[in-house]
């Protein structure tokens, strides 16, 4: 998990839950792989909703975007990548999704 202060100290992190809702909402996979470069601007918002979903069920999307300023998009975006990066090769180093880790 990844630490972020948003409202309060959040903790940010990518669950099989949240793969499937950034899926369903924006139907692109990170199972694949993805840069974020190329991204639009709501997958990118997306992304960082469906990594803190894990510890407050009740965090609903609207609420997310009025929470965050555009001033702490490219740090919010940054620690996005850490917790995906982390999440998806953690005590892993044979599993294939090493291989497809995001890039910015």
């Amino acid at each position: 998990m990844v630490k972020i202060k948003l409202d309060k100290e959040r903790h940010l992190k990518m669950t099989i839950r949240g793969m499937l809702l950034f899926e369903e909402k924006t139907g692109n996979t990170l199972f694949k792989g993805f840069n974020v470069s190329k991204m639009s601007f709501k997958g990118v918002v997306t992304l960082m909703w469906v990594c803190l979903i894990h510890e407050d069920k009740e965090l609903t999307y609207e609420n997310f975007v009025d929470m965050v300023e555009m001033s702490r998009i490219k740090e919010l975006t940054d620690k996005c990548m850490e917790c995906i990066s982390e999440s998806l090769v953690k005590g892993d180093d044979e599993s294939p999704l090493a291989e497809n880790l995001p890039n910015g």
